[in-house]
């Protein structure tokens, strides 16, 4: 059984969480409840915690999630529904990425964290390559993988295409694996840069697609083209390292700047 804690102090919200019934049906043990930072620091000490919900006022809950990124930075945080319907449907979302990110791997070496960033990937790559994502939907699948950009600044997706000189779709011993190729890829010119985090990503058919959002919490300069030279100076320089050491030509072929994150959802309404 799940472990949870719910850190809240609305009474709407408590009494959803009281009104769920069967909660080992759901795969979960009845949550530990919390109504405020202290507590739920005090909680997460004592009791180990599978996932989070949070439903305090918006400034004390921005000081808990500085808290847990500093030291939960696994922890899924789950929706905290005023109803309990609302409340079991996102129980269901958090089961479905808790059965993926704890399955039993012991053959493969994979450890949770790992597993976590595959899982960020797996959506980012749906995202970009344009699948029907409605921004609730990104709001919350990004709080449950614990990703570190932040949604609401103004973000970046570069495409590049793959240069081929034989029948190899992804020289240097990669063709097998387009995951290989974004791990690559990762390694040359990923990570977090100059305030960003750049993400490298390849879907199916081998299109590579450089997702780029700002960290959360930290200063970045998103002016439009300022973030476009930062983007393609990393890449550039990452394409020449992947073309040195492992053989890939790669050339840019695009580069969009979106006002945020959920401009890339099909709901999103600007302004």
């Amino acid at each position: 059984m799940y472990k949870l804690l719910l850190v809240s102090d609305r009474e709407e919200v408590l009494e959803a969480f009281n009104q769920v019934p069967n909660w080992e049906f759901n795969g979960f043990r009845r949550p530990h409840v919390r109504s405020d930072v202290e507590g739920a620091k005090e909680s997460l000490k004592k009791h180990h915690a599978d996932g989070i919900a949070i439903a305090i006022n918006p400034a004390e809950e921005a000081k808990l999630l500085v808290y847990l990124r500093q030291e939960y930075p696994l922890i899924p945080i789950f929706e905290a529904g005023k109803t309990p319907e609302e409340v079991q449907g996102y129980l269901m979302e958090l089961n479905g990425t808790l059965n993926r990110i704890r399955a039993d791997l012991s053959n493969d070496h994979v450890s949770e964290q790992e597993m976590m960033i595959r899982s960020r990937r797996h959506f980012f790559r749906k995202l970009v390559n344009g699948e029907k994502i409605s921004s609730k939907l990104l709001y919350r699948t990004m709080r449950l993988l614990r990703s570190r950009m932040d949604p609401d600044k103004p973000c970046m997706v570069m495409t590049l295409e793959q240069d081929y000189e034989d029948e190899d779709r992804l020289p240097g011993g990669l063709q097998d694996s387009d995951h290989l190729l974004e791990y690559s890829l990762f390694q040359s010119f990923g990570g977090d840069v100059s305030g960003f985090h750049v993400l490298p990503l390849v879907n199916r058919e081998g299109r590579v697609h450089v997702l780029a959002a700002p960290l959360w919490g930290e200063d970045s300069d998103t002016e439009p083209e300022n973030m476009t030279s930062m983007l393609n100076s990393c890449v550039t320089e990452g394409i020449r390292h992947a073309e040195e050491y492992q053989g890939l030509r790669l050339r840019i072929t695009g580069i969009h700047v979106y006002p945020c994150m959920y401009a890339l959802c099909y709901d999103y309404k600007e302004g």
